[in-house]
């Protein structure tokens, strides 16, 4: 987020609460929509949604009273319920704003974050390894692969099929988000 906000001429501690209130707010709506693409599109994420019971929602959320989105597992796929946590069978939380930033501003990787304890987790540590492999699956077909190259273990590379599959889910991310808007 800081090296986007030198980029626009800003300083990082200047810019205030809402505003990262805002950028993480649409990170989490375009996250829960990407997830939605990805899992009719993709059988690694297909494959991994197979050992979801159906039913299981998950939350993502910014402590203490930020924005926060729910999904749930149905049928091997995922649907974004919308805004706010809806009855999570497993939450991962930020614990605050710039924690939360960092990560969907594409300055830090999940697994970072983790590592650092920018997050909490509420639920089954089983059921939380699968979300997160999970969003990381969804994060290679919505993030830059630059971005993710430098923010995961390995380098990313997407084969042809993965490719393809790519391009679809971004062509109908824009359509999905005005779907979804009201959600």
């Amino acid at each position: 987020m800081q090296g986007v906000l030198r980029s626009l001429g800003m300083r990082p501690e200047a810019v205030s609460y809402k505003a990262k209130r805002a950028v993480v707010s649409s990170s989490m709506r375009t996250m829960g929509a990407t997830f939605e693409l990805v899992s009719e599109k993709c059988p690694e994420l297909q494959s991994e949604l197979g050992e979801w019971e159906d039913g299981r929602v998950v939350g993502l959320g910014v402590l203490p009273d930020g924005p926060a989105i729910s999904l749930v597992a149905e049928q091997g796929r995922i649907r974004f319920l919308g805004k706010g946590l809806q009855n999570p069978t497993i939450s991962i939380l930020f614990k605050n704003m710039d924690a939360a930033a960092m990560i969907f501003g594409g300055q830090m990787g999940a697994h970072m974050g983790s590592v650092e304890h920018r997050v909490i987790l509420h639920g089954n540590l089983v059921h939380a390894m699968q979300t997160v492999r999970a969003m990381n699956i969804t994060q290679k077909f919505l993030m830059p692969t630059m971005l993710l190259n430098r923010n995961t273990k390995r380098p990313v590379r997407l084969s042809g099929a993965e490719l393809r599959i790519k391009s679809r889910v971004l062509a109908g991310l824009v359509p999905r988000l005005v779907t979804t808007f009201r959600r």
